[in-house]
């Protein structure tokens, strides 16, 4: 018998985990605090690997914006590779990306990069009042962020991610003069009291290190030379994040206003662009070997791309080249080179704040192991003095106040008169209806 109330009918939990696993990582998150039952669903390995995997189909190119002292972080979906159109250059398409952070000058941000979902500050103040300088690790999506003491030695500091054990660890590599191979440190994040521990290098090549670093599949590539004077030269170093170890791939050619280290294919790669259309690609097959593949592509014609306003983003996980203009000033575009059907197509990025210079990186992917499970973050209080609200363009030659009241007057007339005819339309079909 009908109680007159239907009954609700519980929802299937495969249909819960097809449902969540289309939800942005912080979403899920949130979720999994709701009920016992969805916290229980969305802590198996099962869903993590699905919105993970889900995840990777839906990346993102992220921006970081310096001007004076201060960093803001914007992102948007990269380019679909069923956008692509025929062999010549495709006309631009425009996006508009988010915004996530914005850090200001006076907290004295140093950014050094960005590795699996996490951006890397070697030193930022944090506390209010207090010029006490850390080390801090941030999700730039959520202002999510660890903090670790400042080693007070002049070197490099490297961010890089374990994908077996699920950790992040911090490379530090002293770059003083009387250089030491126990000098060295390494810092775990997330196993109680993080503490800098000591880690020795059988070779002395970090006298100088060159370039903020790359991590791949849990290695982490970096160059660095014996010497900061005079020619030397620049090998590649490999340290691997979960053993701690360390390993010379042997010496490479390198000009760092033309060459880039890049992730392709889950192999580093070193690309090459001299000029306008000549680009090459080398790949490391082996490390122990030390062996590598040339590839060698020529660029569409095109008159958007060169090598003093653009630089190279990264390789996609799709197998595309991402440029990106180095100033943020006048028309912003990013352009990716398909490797595969050696065409380009351009996109017009619009709503980025004006006059600042940038760092752009591929493959932005959200990873729940970032968001929920990493404990080391912190998600209250957040980050001093950081801006979470998108800046407001600056408005360009407003008009005097005469004109204003003249628009603002001939507005409010149009108005009247659209009512006016309105209201004659109701009156007309009130008549047909008597």
């Amino acid at each position: 018998m009908s109680t007159g109330e239907e009954e609700l009918v519980p929802i299937p939990n495969d249909l819960i985990v097809d449902i969540f696993s289309r939800l942005p990582a912080e979403s899920v998150a949130r979720c999994r605090c709701l009920s016992k039952l969805w916290g229980s669903i969305l802590h198996r390995p099962y869903f993590t690997e699905l919105l993970l995997t889900r995840s990777w189909a839906r990346p993102r190119l992220l921006f970081a914006l310096k001007r004076q002292g201060s960093w803001s972080f914007y992102s948007l979906p990269q380019l679909r590779q069923d956008l692509y159109h025929d062999n010549k250059a495709s006309p631009p398409l425009v996006a508009y990306p988010d915004f996530h952070l914005k850090f200001p000058e006076h907290i004295c941000p140093e950014y050094h990069g960005f590795t699996s979902g996490l951006i890397f500050f070697s030193s930022m103040r944090i506390t209010p009042k207090v010029r006490k300088e850390e080390t801090v690790i941030c999700k730039p999506r959520t202002g999510q962020y660890a903090s670790v003491p400042k080693l007070l030695r002049d070197g490099k500091s490297f961010l890089g991610f374990d994908p077996i054990g699920k950790q992040f660890k911090v490379l530090f590599i002293d770059q003083t003069v009387t250089y030491s191979p126990d000098v060295n440190r390494v810092l775990t994040l997330g196993n109680g009291i993080m503490e800098w521990r000591k880690i020795n290098c059988p070779w002395s090549l970090f006298q100088c290190v060159l370039d903020e670093g790359i991590c791949i599949n849990g290695i982490l590539f970096f160059l660095a030379k014996r010497r900061h004077f005079g020619p030397c030269d620049v090998n590649i170093v490999c340290f691997d994040v979960r053993s701690e170890e360390f390993k010379c791939t042997g010496v490479v050619e390198w000009d760092s206003s033309y060459a880039k280290l890049v992730n392709y294919k889950g192999k580093l790669g070193v690309v090459t662009w001299k000029g306008l259309y000549e680009l090459s690609i080398s790949v490391l097959e082996d490390v122990e070997k030390h062996e590598w593949s040339e590839y060698v592509y020529t660029l569409p014609e095109n008159n958007i791309l060169d090598s003093f306003n653009y630089f190279i983003a990264g390789v996609t996980a799709t197998g595309e080249i991402v440029f990106s203009r180095n100033v943020t000033r006048g028309p912003f575009y990013v352009v990716y080179f398909s490797l595969e059907s050696s065409t380009l197509q351009s996109v017009e990025i619009r709503g980025l704040e004006s006059g600042h210079r940038v760092c752009a990186y591929v493959d932005l992917v959200e990873d729940i192991y970032n968001v929920n499970d990493a404990k080391y973050l912190k998600s209250s209080p957040r980050l001093n003095d950081v801006i979470t609200i998108r800046p407001k363009p600056k408005k360009l030659n407003s008009a005097p106040s005469s004109v204003k009241n003249e628009q603002s007057a001939s507005l409010l007339l149009q108005n009247r008169q659209w009512t006016t005819l309105l209201q004659n339309k109701l009156d007309m079909l009130a008549n047909f209806d008597d």
